[in-house]
């Protein structure tokens, strides 16, 4: 049987475009060249990669302007929709830096780590317990170009560099797996928020040689 990898992120798990526009359908990168979609590459036919990535999907904060979007509300649902699991992918974060949810670093690392908490804590849902692995996303660039200027600012790129460490850490006292993003890749010039293809395919490497260090 094959084994089996949800992957529960945000826009850049579901593809965005760095060059989309504010009010224009967005656009998404295909399959094989999402991150998801080269992690299945480098894993091969024996593992299947479900990708389940949501544009604006935060850690545990309610966003007034784009609704339905808590990963604490999604996460187990999401989990059993597609159990039994053998491991879970956790690449969230980017999103709890919008200004207008005024959460620190340390806010976005404790939601993150109420997630991993969430998933350990469905151990009996399913036949064999998933192991986590929990992705800090890469720092933000550059705003100044980007439509998400206006919904990111400063404040929230130097928060952003100091999520790996503390993302790490809930990794450590959680039991779950760690990849810092920030030291593998970088957010695109275009929007400093989104993915270019090469850096998708970096990720998607990174992640396969972590999943293979896992034993999994």
């Amino acid at each position: 049987m094959k084994k089996s990898i949800l992957i529960f992120g945000d826009s850049n798990t579901w593809g965005w475009k760095p060059e989309n526009g504010e009010y224009d359908p967005p656009q998404r990168w295909e399959d094989e060249v999402r991150w998801p979609g080269v992690l299945q590459s480098e894993l091969g036919e024996a593992y299947k990669v479900i990708a389940d990535g949501l544009n604006g999907r935060t850690s545990v904060w309610d966003d007034p302007l784009t609704p339905f979007r808590r990963g604490a509300d999604q996460i187990l649902p999401v989990m059993q929709s597609h159990s039994p699991l053998d491991l879970l992918v956790i690449a969230l974060g980017t999103n709890d830096l919008k200004v207008r949810f005024c959460a620190t670093a340390r806010d976005i690392a404790r939601g993150a780590a109420a997630l991993v908490t969430l998933a350990l804590g469905q151990r009996e849902v399913f036949t064999g317990a998933p192991r986590v692995l929990l992705i800090a996303p890469p720092p933000l660039g550059s705003l100044d170009r980007g439509m998400h200027r206006f919904t990111f600012d400063e404040a929230g790129v130097e928060k952003s560099r100091r999520l790996g460490p503390l993302y790490g850490a809930a990794a450590r006292s959680l039991g779950a797996a760690f990849l810092d993003a920030g030291k593998v890749i970088k957010s695109s010039d275009t929007d400093g928020l989104h993915l270019d293809p090469d850096q998708h395919a970096l990720l998607g490497r990174a992640v396969a040689e972590n999943i293979r260090d896992l034993g999994l």
